[in-house]
């Protein structure tokens, strides 16, 4: 009877792995992104990004739903987002752009890429803060982001939007729009500039803010399907879109707070 308890204490649901599962999705999206920017297959590259910000969608949603969240899933999470949405949007610029620019390329895709490890190393120090507040190592709290600020604001861009954000290039190039405003130099500064908005303090829009009156939500669902439309018959100008909104929403920041962002 003990044996049996005991068998059963160390069995999970499969519903508790679903969540790591689409997070692994997600990674090998990432992955295999890098793969196609090193063969020449950029549109498939950039789709698997886009991919891999769907799987990194699902899975919080999923962990949450399903009551499977957990320090482990946090983590293989954090180190996903570091492979898709910082090394392989970095590559993906560098083999397509900023290559021609020798060492000068190659260190702006470094300088994106480190952004990004530091950005989510400063999120994961901030959850840890938050969890553990005495654990601190006799370390200032504000080494994180400020626990005041409503969590409906993310402190920099996330690393996904910071990846939407680098993108814009590919996009510009992908709907047709490649002007000579897309050279490796102004790539390269591109990538710098995301790079310092991911790990500055600057409150950034979230999604968790969004609330949708009861009386509006059937002209939302009715958006939905012009968005899926849109995004079926003109993917990339669809997302050029999205960045360059995104990007407004960043300058519009900027301009509140007086360009102050550390």
């Amino acid at each position: 009877m003990e044996n049996s308890t005991r068998q059963s204490e160390g069995k999970v649901s499969i519903y508790k792995v679903v969540p790591s599962a689409i997070t692994i999705i997600g990674m090998c999206f990432g992955l295999t992104s890098i793969r196609m920017s090193l063969e020449g297959f950029h549109e498939l590259a950039a789709s698997l990004i886009l991919l891999a910000a769907v799987a990194d969608g699902l899975d919080g949603l999923a962990a949450r739903q399903l009551n499977a969240v957990s320090k482990f899933g946090a983590e293989l999470d954090s180190l996903t987002d570091f492979l898709c949405f910082g090394v392989a949007p970095s590559i993906l610029l560098y083999c397509m752009f900023t290559n021609e620019l020798g060492s000068f390329g190659w260190g702006a895709t470094l300088v994106f890429v480190a952004a990004c490890c530091l950005r989510l190393a400063r999120f994961n120090a901030f959850q840890q803060s938050i969890a553990n507040p005495k654990d601190n190592d006799g370390q200032n709290v504000d080494a994180c982001p400020n626990t005041d600020i409503p969590k409906t604001h993310f402190v920099g861009v996330p690393a996904p939007g910071g990846a939407l954000l680098v993108l814009l290039p590919v996009f510009l190039v992908l709907s047709g729009l490649e002007t000579v405003l897309i050279s490796p130099y102004i790539v390269a500064a591109w990538l710098c500039l995301v790079g310092t908005l991911m790990i500055s303090r600057l409150k950034t829009f979230s999604p968790k803010a969004i609330r949708i009156p009861r009386r509006s939500v059937a002209f939302t669902l009715l958006f939905t399907v012009v968005f899926a439309a849109l995004l079926y018959s003109y993917t990339w100008q669809t997302f050029m879109i999205i960045s360059l909104l995104y990007t407004c929403a960043l300058l519009f920041s900027l301009v509140k707070v007086k360009a102050k962002i550390i």
